[in-house]
């Protein structure tokens, strides 16, 4: 019991520290804009609507670029009472108004971390299928338990299959640390329609209003009127930094 205290005690200090370093890594380099290009372009979601939410402007302008692009949907909600499955039809209409192709893992709701494994090997299949160019997941330290899993798993998933691309990783319910924005000042408005798509959603909490709040805070920086934040790495320190969070 005791040494698998220790062990616990210098795998979060070690976590701790490359934490820091990164932060002051990361807030050393200048956010540089970035323009979007046709690429093949991964998505994984932990649930529908954080696509949106956190990318929405990204996938757009990827529409507008010709990118092909697959949105991995890891969770599905429960059903309603009359049977049907809310959020998957929504998420459908948001896949046909932004052109993305897109697969329900199928795996429940608030309950990723019990499943990583499993989680890790279906996006690694879909890796080696699609070969992406690019994949974008949660950041690591997003404050939601299936958002770090799924971001755990996105990391497990690289190592699987070799992937050797970037990970743009993206904000939800937790600020990260960006190196790079995208100006979505062009496609605000799509984007807005796509998170209103989640009727089931914004009924209980305004996204749009939030989601598009950060947004303008992030474009001040930048001097553009509306950004979303990235923090984009390689994959191999991507896979590093989530061995090193314990989390792979």
């Amino acid at each position: 019991m005791q040494r698998s205290r220790l062990l616990d005690g210098i795998l979060e200090r070690t976590a701790t520290r490359f934490l820091r370093r990164i932060h002051r890594i990361t807030h050393r380099m200048p956010v540089r804009l970035r323009s979007i290009e046709k690429q093949r372009v991964l998505v994984v979601a932990p649930h529908p609507d954080d696509e949106v939410i956190a990318v929405g402007g990204n996938l757009a302008l990827h529409q507008r670029a010709g990118s092909d692009v697959l949105t991995l949907f890891v969770t599905l909600d429960e059903a309603a009472a009359d049977g049907s499955i809310v959020r998957k039809g929504e998420a459908e209409r948001v896949a046909r108004l932004l052109g993305f192709d897109h697969r329900f893992l199928g795996f429940p709701d608030g309950s990723v971390s019990l499943h990583e494994a499993g989680v890790a090997r279906a996006i690694a299949d879909e890796i080696r299928s699609f070969r992406p160019d690019v994949i974008y997941c949660p950041f690591p330290g997003d404050h939601h338990r299936d958002h770090m899993s799924a971001s755990a798993c996105t990391g497990a998933a690289a190592a699987q299959s070799g992937y050797e691309g970037e990970v743009c990783c993206y904000e939800v319910w937790s600020n990260l640390w960006p190196n790079v924005g995208v100006d979505i000042s062009s496609v605000v408005d799509t984007k807005r329609e796509a998170i209103s798509c989640y009727a089931s959603q914004i009924a209980y909490l305004p996204y749009a209003e939030g989601a598009l709040g950060l947004n303008r805070f992030r474009g001040l920086k930048l001097g553009v009127p509306y950004a979303e934040a990235l923090f984009v790495c390689p994959a191999r320190t991507f896979v590093e930094v989530c061995r090193t969070l314990s989390i792979v």
